[in-house]
């Protein structure tokens, strides 16, 4: 079988052959296509066009702008599952557009692009030179937003009419990330992740539980006061709403009134517990009637607690 001897570097789970435009046109100066999807380990004649196209049809390779690409094998059976490239380069701007993809439904979901960005981020950085790394998605891949946000990319704005899928023109959500915000994902303890996770909104629907609500509001009030607590709080759900499609205010989404409350509530167990660390005054709150999702309840009329008015404002308790 023909070997086409390119680079290649490894993850834990993966191997990524680098081949960019000016390296495919070489190998089709040399060998005929069906050899070289072979190569490839393309599973049909298909994927292998499509690929081509990609290089000779869009590739990217001038003193003004490049292209850096990778194919992606999973080392346990050797199968190609996808790429990843640096599609656009702008070169003089030292700045670059990711893109990515998983051929096969069966591959997804499997922590693969998790593994994968650490090392092509700081490729980017360090051999490619970028100074930012820009990416754009669909509004509704949450798959894709949430691994952005993971790796510290901020969402800039909204793309309408931005990528052509079949006859259709679709909008996206643009992102980046800048040299100087890069860290390489770092080992965090389960309440840190659940933090992080919930200022990127990465938390799943099911994540999001009132427990899972508390420990947060407890750990900005223990770590940054009252009023950077309630206003991380309100910013978070409003933008944890957003990206589960639910930005409702007045008949559902976020509930201004329900939000200052338990803000007061833990504040207010804080202060009565000065002695206790975060992770211990987090386990005494939760055994505590006040920590119980149905407390506000004992103090509000299902009337005033569920009206417009407390979903728009604070109201205080009428019992």
């Amino acid at each position: 079988m023909l070997n086409l001897d390119l680079p290649s570097q490894e993850t834990a789970q993966l191997r990524l052959l680098t081949l960019n435009p000016a390296g495919f046109e070489a190998l089709r100066t040399q060998f005929e296509d069906e050899d070289i999807s072979r190569a490839l380990g393309c599973p049909t004649f298909e994927m292998y066009a499509g690929i081509k196209e990609r290089f000779l049809t869009y590739g990217l390779d001038s003193n003004r702008l490049g292209m850096h690409n990778w194919l992606l094998y999973r080392k346990d059976t050797g199968k190609l599952i996808g790429d990843f490239s640096y599609h656009i380069i702008f070169r003089r701007h030292r700045r670059g557009e990711i893109g990515y993809r998983l051929f096969d439904a069966s591959d997804r979901g499997q922590g693969f692009m998790q593994e994968l960005l650490p090392f092509t981020l700081q490729f980017g950085f360090e051999t490619l030179g970028l100074e930012r790394i820009e990416a754009l998605t669909a509004t509704d891949n949450w798959a894709s937003l949430c691994l952005l946000r993971r790796f510290g990319f901020k969402r800039e704005g909204y793309a309408r009419g931005h990528y052509r899928v079949g006859e259709k023109q679709t909008d996206s959500f643009s992102f980046s990330l800048l040299r100087a915000d890069f860290r390489e994902e770092p080992k965090l303890s389960a309440i840190e992740k659940l933090v992080r996770g919930f200022e990127r909104q990465t938390i799943p629907a099911g994540g999001w539980t009132h427990e899972a609500y508390l420990k947060v509001v407890l750990w900005y009030l223990f770590h940054e006061g009252e009023d950077a607590a309630l206003f991380k709080m309100r910013a978070g759900i409003i933008a944890f709403n957003i990206g589960q499609g639910n930005p409702k205010m007045m008949d559902g989404g976020y509930h201004e009134t329900l939000n200052v409350f338990w803000v007061q509530v833990g504040e207010r167990f804080l202060k009565n517990n000065p002695d206790l660390n975060y992770s211990a005054a987090v386990d005494r709150f939760l055994q505590t009637p006040q920590a119980s999702e149905k407390y506000p309840e004992q103090l509000y009329s299902e009337e005033v607690l569920w009206s417009n008015r407390a979903r728009a404002r604070w109201v205080a308790p009428d019992l």
